[in-house]
């Protein structure tokens, strides 16, 4: 399911983006040089999504098409290139190309800067010149003449880094002339930073605090601040403060709203027909009170949007049945694997404890009251006990260890109905263990 405008947004994101471009307008008349803002939240929770959505309304607007020109960037993509300078003016002058500004005096100063980037390949100088230089006839041979020229003398180190040096402030004055000659502000959205490998995503921020520092442009970063933070520790030691090495390059930071809990209940309604019963015949029982487990235990794992997709996703195969058996699987069995679904993807240890009936029975009570809300930790703590999901002591029954917890017995007037729900009248059957194994068959086949 993939969304791309405000008009698909399940969790109101239009306003957010509208308090942000307000807040950006305003911030960069108070920074000298660009601005740097950090949009942080959880590897895997919307930011690409609200990414996508923000630049179609940037983009479809025309008052706001007047206020902002949209350079945007997957740093992730650009990670094998080695130097994300030329990543960035290659999107900032595709992002040209369809008007009338002059591009060439950037391409040239960084085309000059490149003969001094090892890193730099015929692919890289096509792309942000647009010239294949192996196929460029006249061109090439010019080109190819003056790199034999150079290679002919062989220049001191120090005369080779005051070449560069003077390249690189070449390029920075064309950027500061390029940036500052449009009247729109110059927003740059880079996502995909926290994917990147360490030494990458460093190289990133040192690059846009030194070369693109120019009064016009508006970074925004989306990254998950704790990779970001593993990434600098990777390169500069565990012992680095990381809160003052990042202040270096972020002038401010803004939380990616987490999802509102009435949003839960519009995306589990989504993803059911998506995954469970478009084109599918779903073998679990879909009424009112299901979608509510769903969505009360997706809350308050807190799980991702990247996490809930993949939830759905193995969902869709597990239940997936014939047409004579949809709506047929026994409750208790349909909640066990519910259950272990989506521990597998947001709570893997509880999952395998579960799953190989090593939890211990207070470590089980306390942990549902923590991940459900109300008193339904209950009726999950039945469904988890005879399922199989807590050790037991020989000769124990289930009612005894519902009741060692200190739970009162009103919650369990018959466990004979939630035996029957699993398939079977006698104790510790071993039904959570039975859905891991199909589980992990399914994870197997990707």
């Amino acid at each position: 399911m993939k969304i791309s405008t405000f008009s698909e947004d399940l969790f109101g994101l239009q306003d957010f983006a509208d308090r942000l471009e307000d807040f950006l307008l305003t911030e960069q008349n108070y920074v000298n040089g660009g601005l740097v803002v950090a949009l942080t939240s959880k590897y895997g929770s919307g930011k690409t999504t609200f990414l996508d959505m923000w630049k179609d309304a940037l983009q479809s607007d025309e008052e706001k098409k007047l206020k902002f020109l949209v350079v945007q960037l997957n740093a992730w993509e650009s990670d094998y290139f080695g130097d994300p300078l030329f990543s960035i003016i290659s999107a900032l002058v595709e992002c040209f190309s369809s008007t009338a500004k002059d591009t060439n005096q950037l391409v040239e100063a960084a085309k000059d800067l490149g003969w001094f980037a090892t890193a730099i390949t015929n692919q890289v100088v096509a792309k942000v010149s647009g010239i294949d230089v192996l196929a460029a006839g006249n061109i090439a041979e010019e080109q190819k003449e003056k790199r034999i020229r150079a290679d002919s003398i062989i220049p001191d180190s120090f005369s080779l880094y005051q070449q560069r040096k003077s390249a690189m402030a070449e390029l920075k004055i064309e950027i500061n002339r390029f940036v500052s000659s449009s009247d729109q502000k110059i927003l740059f959205l880079v996502d995909e930073l926290d994917r990147c490998r360490p030494d990458y995503a460093i190289s990133y921020l040192e690059t846009i605090k030194h070369i693109f520092d120019t009064k016009g442009a508006i970074f925004i970063l989306a990254a998950d601040r704790d990779q970001l933070e593993n990434s600098a520790k990777t390169e500069f030691g565990q012992n680095l403060n990381f809160e003052e090495y990042f202040r270096k390059f972020i002038h401010r930071e803004v939380a990616l709203p987490s999802i509102p809990t009435a949003g839960y209940s519009v995306l589990v309604s989504q993803y059911i027909t998506f995954y469970l019963t478009k084109d599918r015949h779903c073998f679990m029982e879909l009424g009112q009170q299901r979608r509510e487990e769903i969505a009360e235990l997706i809350q308050f794992l807190k799980l991702t949007l990247r996490q809930i997709q993949e939830v759905f996703r193995v969902l869709g195969h597990l239940m997936s049945t014939t047409p004579e058996n949809q709506g047929r699987l026994l409750w208790s069995l349909g909640a066990g694997s519910l259950l272990m679904t989506i521990l597998r993807i947001g709570e893997p240890t509880m999952y395998k404890l579960f799953s190989e009936n090593k939890a211990e029975r207070g470590e089980v009570a306390e942990f549902l009251k923590r991940i459900v809300g109300g008193e339904s930790y209950a009726w999950w703590f039945a469904i988890v006990v005879t399922g199989g999901g807590v050790r037991m002591e020989k000769g124990e029954t289930e009612e005894e260890v519902i009741q060692s917890t200190g739970f009162e017995p009103r919650h369990y007037n018959d466990l004979r109905q939630y035996r029957a729900g699993w398939g079977w009248g006698r104790a510790n059957q071993r039904g959570l263990h039975q859905v891991s194994e199909k589980i992990e068959q399914i994870l197997r086949w990707g």
